[in-house]
């Protein structure tokens, strides 16, 4: 077992390498909202075991760990932001990557989910040798906006979705009100942005702010079938659909391996 370390935080890590002498492309993968294990558990799903098994068949190595908030939970300090949340232990994480027999120190890539998928162009801004970024499911606008639109889509009752609300301190929703399009439009790196048609959490309103990236350095791909945990369905999206096992798309799978490998340092 690894860890990723940031200073006093010591995180329970994986590394899953394919079979072969490499050097391989890597990947770090890094979790959505909430306190996360390092396999991004949702009901009786494992989203991020099935992508770091899936892309080891397909001959690309990963690195997942667990968020530092379940790690550590209440013994955090209060009023932590995204950098602390996220963004540091993911750099941490592409570091030590860079350092592990068998990979490719030059192709380390960044994988974030929702959330994840957020922050990543701050980890890809904070550490520009990143090889390149994959963003599933990424909001594209403020974290209050898309909370409110999750809350309507569900129907959850106005006084209840007040008091979720007044839960979450200011200054978090005042870092998540930044703009993640303007921050990727400044990097460098290349970037590939995947979205599920079906996704009530992040919606096809979030991909099309996305698109304006669209060009040479940045693909964009959605998925009419897929929800937010990029597993099919019909029909309109139900949390529900999230206890039901499934595994994370081959097809969805496929395009990160195929575009990962297509990446040139």
């Amino acid at each position: 077992m690894l860890e990723v370390v940031t200073g006093a935080y010591r995180l329970p890590a994986v590394l899953t390498v394919p079979e072969g002498p490499g050097p391989f492309a890597a990947v770090v993968l890094v979790h959505g909202s909430g306190p996360n294990d390092m396999d991004e558990t949702i009901g009786p799903n494992k989203p991020f075991r099935d992508i770091a098994e899936g892309l080891a068949a397909r001959g690309i190595a990963s690195l997942r760990y667990v968020k530092r908030t379940k790690q550590y939970g209440a013994s955090l300090p209060a009023g932590i932001l995204l950098k602390e949340e996220t963004v540091e232990d993911a750099l941490s994480a592409v570091a030590l990557l860079r350092t592990l027999p068998k990979i490719d120190g030059k192709r380390v890539f960044v994988v974030g989910h929702s959330l994840g998928a957020y922050a990543a162009p701050r980890i890809g801004r904070a550490d520009g040798g990143i090889a390149g970024l994959v963003l599933l499911a990424g909001p594209a606008r403020p974290f209050e906006v898309v909370l409110d639109e999750q809350l309507r889509y569900l129907q959850v009752p106005e006084e209840r979705a007040a008091a979720m609300k007044k839960g979450i301190p200011k200054a978090y929703l005042e870092d998540l009100a930044g703009d993640p399009v303007a921050v990727a439009r400044d990097l460098k790196m290349p970037m590939l942005i995947l979205q599920g048609e079906r996704d009530y959490q992040v919606t096809m309103e979030d991909f099309r702010l996305w698109k304006a990236l669209e060009g040479p350095r940045v693909t964009l791909k959605s998925y009419p079938a897929m929800n937010h945990l990029f597993h099919p369905g019909q029909g309109k999206a139900r949390p529900a659909e999230y206890n039901l096992v499934a595994p994370f798309s081959p097809v969805v799978l496929d395009d990160i391996a195929r575009w990962v490998k297509g990446v040139r340092p």
